[in-house]
Order: structure tokens, then sequence, then C-alpha cells
């Protein structure tokens, strides 16, 4: 199946949703007899969710559950990950020996961007980010993303903007603080990501190439480049294209 994104403008740039089956926002069959149907009518359930982010300001500085934490703040487990589309500063993980005590101090004072890693991305570069690490998309970062299908995030710190209303946007610093897990060790830039709940991994093809979709799980092929890649999908030959997604068939 061939989609059409759904994408939203938000208060620091757009979020385009390229494969999701989430009620309300699902990606529409762009192509075929599916045509027109949202991809939550045809699968709901679906475990993953595929976006581009494209940060025109930076997102807020924030948090995710994983599956222990969700059980007490309720909301949904989300581990992620990132490959940098066009580069710029991602904030991910806090510097060695940060603690909650400090986090609250520096939320209070503004100054929490100082207590975490900041990289300065390359293009390609992959980042995980499992549910407990905190986390923003500096400002010029263009992503792609792979997660859970989750929409819970828990904000700690969101550089002093207003929303639409003219009013600070939410914050959410105790269910973030209850979510945090200060164990983690922030992340190295990879090419590949291998998880519980997904792999990710880059193909570069010097001419056309194709990719056969796992016997017992399912395909999402998003191509950035100019070039066309085949891939085979019970026997029959798709074509992807630069910012086009294909997800093949799913198993019973």
């Amino acid at each position: 199946m061939r989609f059409e994104p759904n994408l939203v403008t938000l208060v620091w740039g757009t979020e385009s949703w390229e494969v999701s089956a989430r009620a309300g926002r699902p990606s529409v069959v762009a192509s075929g007899p599916l045509a027109g149907r949202g991809f939550d009518e045809l699968k709901p359930g679906f475990p993953l969710l595929f976006k581009v982010i494209d940060a025109r300001l930076p997102l807020s500085v924030q948090v995710h559950p994983c599956e222990a934490s969700a059980a007490i703040t309720g909301g949904e487990p989300k581990t992620e990950m990132w490959c940098v589309l066009e580069p710029g500063p991602l904030y991910v993980g806090f510097r060695p020996g940060v603690g909650p005590d400090d986090v609250k101090r520096a939320v209070e004072s503004g100054t929490l961007e100082d207590l975490m890693v900041r990289r300065e991305t390359k293009r390609f570069e992959t980042y995980f980010i499992p549910g407990g690490m905190v986390h923003a998309i500096g400002a010029g970062t263009k992503v792609y993303e792979v997660q859970q299908s989750s929409d819970t995030t828990f904000r700690l710190y969101d550089w002093g903007r207003v929303g639409a209303d003219g009013r600070p946007r939410e914050l959410h610093v105790d269910k973030a603080l209850a979510a945090l897990d200060f164990s983690l060790p922030p992340p190295e830039p990879a090419d590949a990501v291998r998880c519980a709940f997904f792999d990710f991994s880059q193909r570069v093809l010097e001419r056309a190439g194709e990719i056969a979709a796992p016997e017992d799980s399912f395909l999402v092929v998003y191509e950035v480049e100019a070039g066309r890649t085949t891939f085979l999908d019970a026997g029959e030959r798709m074509t992807a294209g630069p910012g086009r997604v294909f997800l093949t068939t799913l198993p019973q």
C-alpha cells in the first residue's frame, strides 16, 4: 500500500504522519482498491507510527513513558528513533550525575538545556530514544521517526514560549519525573537500530535494487534520495520514489 501522509502544522513546525493507524489522525491509502480508506479502519491496533518531523523551532524538552512507568503515569509507552534528514541540533539524555532534584531546579530557573547532552548532527545519523529518555529536537532539524504507536508526551520545559492561544503550553513535570530513567546513557550516532519493537536500517543503492519483505512481519520503505527502489510483496513488484512511503502486506 502507498499512503498519503497526515500533515499537521504545530507551533514549532510541521509533523507528517506517514504511516499511522491512530484514530483521528490516520494516513490514507493512496492507490489500489483500498484508495481513500483510512489506515485506522483497515488495521486498528497497528503497533508502529512513522513520521517526518520538520522543526522550524525547537520542540519541547520531553519524555515518554516506557512499559513499566506507563503503569504509574498513565498513557501509552513510547520508544522511538530518529534518522536525521536535515542536520541540526538534537538534545538527547542528561549529562552524567544529573538527578531529579537537579531537574526540578533547572525547570524552575529555565536552565534545563544546560543539563542535557547536545548533539550537532550529520545527515543520516540515527539516534535511539527509548521510553524514559529526556529529549528534544532542535531548531532547523528534520528527522524521520519510527516509534511505538503512542501519542503520550510529558513536557518538562518549553523554552518559555506560548501556544496559539497566547498562553504558555501545559507542562507535566511530575509525570515527566516519574517517567524519566536517569540510568539511560545518552545515545551515540549510529546507522541502524534494533530493539524489541522494530528494526531500522538504511540502504544505499548504486542502481535500481530490490527489497523483499520479511516472511513473518512487514516492511515500511521510505525513500529520501532521487532514484528508484523496487521491492517484492507476494510476488508483486512495487516501486518507491523520493518522499514516498510504502507498507507491504501484513501477516495474518
